[in-house]
């Protein structure tokens, strides 16, 4: 093992000779410590390999005693070494053409949607782009999973949303959200979709189960879409083609109550923040199977704190392109006062109402209890609001479908 590499070091090359007496060059040279090797012989000729080193003075043997001598093939790294320089403008070339093929497949540059019926392309295209997957978008700016998530809460209307990105394509998988068609629910009441205190009500079809002052609980019945005739005053004739019994009707309308809500926030009093400088330091390096060679950004990195990310790392077997881009970041601390700690956690607490609140919610009050001590690192509160909003909420009747 240890004289075929460092025959592939040193290099070697394969020979034939052809003369009389050939086996007296062999012990000639091997008397002068030329090591020989793979020896053959096939008719007149001689075939056999020699250290690049000891060539020379094989050559002088063969040719002190009139011998022909020819080089059938060359090999080991000297060799080598200069066919690469002798082709080190294709090597160059097809390093450039691989980090270009690198560059660009790192980018999007194509955005397709599929799935979507109801709602438009431009609105996903354009919320995509918010969330910075667009034609010509870095693969390395973005993340699917937050881009994802953030799509699903700007679009109400689609519950689904993914991103399949194969090469410099990006398709846009989405599923919107089936909505009930208040056509087509049938024959239905409307009843608490939360508790409150009845305010207003007001019956487009139906029957009044409620009156204003009210108190119910969620599921309770306000309009009931079964409606009962009202019997004919005593006295007057009767109508022979009325309606006698019960109908089912779709129950309309609205109920608008005092309902409550209750959120809890929290805040740091001290806050720290860490935010990019704008400082940044690239580092461009080739990989190839003998070394890596760094084309930019040698020694050490600049910054005591700072975040790392890979613009290009990919490669095939021992080859590769490495860019990685170093951004400087500081940590600044704010230090806020009860108040603004407090308002801080307010905001957080209204953010996480506003997910149980509809939006035809009118805030009539809202009242603040802080649960902390001064003490405490983190202010803590809880907030009470009370609204003014439409609870009803339609609930078929037994599942019975009537046709149109």
């Amino acid at each position: 093992m240890a004289n075929k590499f460092s025959d592939q070091v040193g290099g070697f090359i394969t020979l034939r000779l052809k003369g009389p007496q050939q086996e007296k060059i062999i012990n000639l040279a091997l008397a002068r410590g030329i090591y020989i090797w793979d020896i053959k012989r096939e008719g007149e000729f001689l075939y056999l390999k020699v250290r690049n080193s000891g060539y020379e003075a094989f050559k002088a043997i063969v040719e002190d005693h009139e011998f022909e001598l020819e080089i059938l093939k060359r090999d080991g790294l000297p060799f080598y070494r200069k066919i690469l320089k002798q082709r080190m403008g294709l090597l160059g070339g097809a390093v450039l053409f691989i980090a270009a093929l690198y560059l660009i497949s790192s980018f999007v540059w194509f955005v397709e949607v599929s799935g979507n019926q109801a709602v438009d392309n431009t609105r996903i295209l354009a919320s995509a782009a918010r969330n910075g997957i667009y034609p010509g978008a870095g693969k390395w700016s973005f993340s699917r999973i937050e881009a994802e998530e953030a799509m699903l809460r700007e679009l109400s209307e689609l519950t689904y949303v993914e991103f399949d990105i194969r090469g410099v394509r990006a398709n846009i998988k989405v599923v919107e959200k089936v909505l009930p068609d208040a056509d087509a629910i049938g024959p239905c009441d409307i009843v608490a979709e939360r508790d409150g205190l009845v305010e207003e009500i007001l019956v487009l079809n139906g029957q009044a189960v409620v009156q204003k002052g009210a108190v119910v609980v969620k599921g309770d019945m306000l309009i009931s879409g079964t409606v009962t005739p009202t019997p004919p005053m005593e006295g007057l004739p009767v109508d022979p083609n009325a309606v006698t019994g019960p109908t089912l009707v779709r129950a309309r309308g609205y109920v608008k109550a005092r309902t409550w809500y209750e959120g809890y926030g929290e805040a740091k009093r001290t806050y720290e923040e860490t935010r990019l400088t704008g400082e940044r330091y690239s580092r461009l390096a080739i990989k190839t199977p003998w070394r890596v060679f760094t084309v930019t950004g040698e020694g050490e990195i600049p910054f005591s704190s700072y975040e790392q990310r890979k613009k290009i790392g990919s490669g095939t077997g021992n080859w590769g392109l490495d860019w990685t881009e170093y951004r400087e970041q500081k940590t600044e601390t704010t230090q806020f006062s009860e108040n603004g700690a407090v308002e801080m956690a307010r905001q957080t607490a209204m953010a996480s109402l506003e997910a149980d609140m509809k939006g035809n919610v009118k805030i009539m009050d809202s009242q603040l209890e802080v649960l902390s001590s001064p003490s405490d690192s983190i202010v803590r509160i809880k907030i009470f609001v009370e609204g003014l909003e439409d609870i009803g909420m339609p609930q078929t009747i037994g599942g019975v479908e009537i046709s149109s």
